[in-house]
């Protein structure tokens, strides 16, 4: 006998989308947040449905403010203790107040900054645009009014307020619109504080509470941070390579050889179409040994030193005045006598501590590297002088020293190399102990 057909849907419970979802739960608002219209003063309504609901869709049951609704769809920040955080606490505080994000009030707020700009009262309209930008939400009238707000500064000849409200600018909107603009207001401003700070017979740290267009102190410091700004918030743009070069000038002119020396390195590497190349290879010739400090300091200037002149004469041949190529004639005969220097005096030091294996090493390069100088002459006596002296002294107490175990310190130390006729071997090797008490390892030698 067949068993009665019976129909599956009567079975089914009447949920999802066979019933209506309640007015004001989270499933109404998903379908209908799209649809949802918002009126300023009351909230979000939907049509069809009586009454007015909030940014979740929970019906307001009387009338409230603008400011009080959440107009974006991005979660709340997260955090240990977010009910705590400064920045929520502030804007919590000001929506409570009416002064919440709202742009109708920036766009009249921008307005009133436009026409007293016209009217050149500079200071009303900055407070005019800090007001349109703090309430905007719209991108574009907050990029307006950020820009008109350094801009009031500008042309009031508040430098420190304009070029803080150009980066914050630049903060908050990195592509924006008025990238070039805004770095030619810099460049103006940072050319300005520098010109003053060198014609200026003031002390550099004299306190500033008269004029405003500088800073309170270190107007030089405060050029060269905005110079830095400059090539930080435009990497590739004109001004770049200007700035690196009017920051690497002022460090010259005031004896700070290794900052100069620094940024006019950084604009020979990273802008090597710039039209400063030959000043940053000439003035980094000129700092690199101003800054070397003689044989006792590091020599790594001086190599340094060489290679930027290969480069003048290489690459700039056709810039370089007659006076020019004698003056590198000049240093490169400097360069030379310095780097001798060095190793004649590394030579002096085994020579004069009885070390004679290694001085007449050292004499020898000083010989082959440099035979026209004096300190050739110098080494070539000595070196017929002390033919027949012992390598290395004779070691003092060395029944006492014996004693001892050889210290991890010492042996690391025995394997530094020293030059040894062409090649290098190592200073000392370390002992080990046979049954005769004598070292049974020989000097090895690195190729």
């Amino acid at each position: 006998m067949a068993l009665p057909v019976r129909s599956a849907r009567a079975d089914w419970p009447l949920v999802g989308w066979f019933s209506k979802e309640e007015v004001g739960t989270p499933e109404w608002w998903k379908k209908n947040k799209n649809k949802s219209v918002f009126m300023p003063g009351k909230g979000y309504s939907v049509e069809g449905v009586e009454g007015y609901f909030d940014q979740d869709g929970r019906p307001i049951q009387k009338p409230v403010a603008v400011e009080r609704i959440n107009l974006s769809d991005e979660p709340p920040p997260g955090g240990i203790l977010p009910g705590l955080d400064p920045k929520q606490v502030y804007g919590k505080m000001k929506s409570s107040v009416g002064l919440g994000p709202n742009d109708p009030i920036a766009h009249k707020a921008f307005e009133r900054g436009e026409k007293l700009f016209g009217e050149g009262r500079y200071g009303a309209a900055a407070e005019e645009y800090d007001k349109a930008a703090d309430r905007a939400t719209d991108s574009s009238l907050k990029q307006d009014a950020m820009f008109m707000l350094g801009e009031s500064y500008f042309f009031e000849d508040r430098y420190i307020k304009a070029r803080d409200a150009y980066n914050a600018l630049v903060a908050a909107y990195p592509s924006t619109r008025y990238m070039d603009t805004l770095i030619d207001r810099e460049w103006s401003i940072a050319r300005y504080w520098e010109q003053y700070e060198e014609h200026s017979p003031d002390w550099f740290m004299t306190p500033n509470f008269i004029d405003r267009s500088r800073p309170k102190l270190d107007t030089i410091g405060h050029a060269i941070k905005t110079y830095d700004n400059i090539r930080l918030n435009d990497p590739t743009g004109p001004r770049a390579d200007d700035a690196i070069m009017a920051t690497a000038n002022i460090y010259f002119r005031r004896g700070k050889y290794d900052d100069a020396d620094y940024h006019y390195t950084l604009l020979r590497r990273e802008y090597p179409r710039s039209e400063f190349q030959f000043e940053a290879h000439l003035l980094g010739l000129q700092s690199k040994m101003r800054k070397y400090q003689g044989a006792d300091y590091d020599g790594v200037p001086l190599e340094e030193a060489k290679e930027l002149v290969k480069q003048l004469r290489v690459q700039f041949a056709g810039q370089l005045s007659p006076e020019e190529k004698e003056r590198l004639g000049v240093v490169s005969g400097q360069l030379n006598q310095e780097i001798a220097a060095r190793d004649f005096r590394m030579a002096k030091f085994y020579d004069d501590t009885k070390h004679y294996g290694s001085a007449k090493i050292y004499y020898a390069e000083v010989l082959k590297k440099y035979p026209n100088t004096d300190m050739a002459q110098y080494s070539r006596e000595r070196i017929a002088q002390i033919v027949d002296e012992p390598d290395d002294p004779p070691k003092r107490l060395a029944w006492f020293v014996d004693l001892f175990p050889e210290s991890r310190e010492r042996a690391a130390m025995a394997r530094i190399p020293e030059l040894q006729n062409g090649g290098t071997r190592l200073a000392e090797a370390p002992k080990s102990s046979g049954d005769d008490g004598e070292s049974s390892a020989e000097p090895s030698t690195v190729r």
